[in-house]
């Protein structure tokens, strides 16, 4: 499950807010005022954080802080994980 305090805590990295005015519901540009490259700083954090690939067409579904927390949990979760072999 990803967690909203590590995404705070990413976002915070990229953006002039402070972690505690980063919610769910808050726009990553225009309430959290980031610009292309904090964007494209904080996409290659969320890469290295969770071991994940996010291409760039998948940029555009990430509009709000709870868009990041679904897109990650889409791509972290259950059926994303490698199956063991016994």
């Amino acid at each position: 499950m990803v967690e909203l305090e590590k995404v705070q805590q990413l976002l915070a990295m990229a953006s002039p807010r402070e972690i505690e005015e980063i919610t769910p519901e808050k726009h990553l540009v225009s309430d959290l005022e980031m610009d292309s490259f904090g964007l494209m700083e904080v996409v290659m954090a969320f890469e290295d954080e969770f071991g994940i690939e996010i291409p760039d067409r998948d940029l555009r579904l990430l509009d709000t802080v709870e868009d990041v927390l679904i897109y990650l949990e889409d791509k972290t979760g259950p059926k994303h994980m490698p199956v063991r072999a016994f």
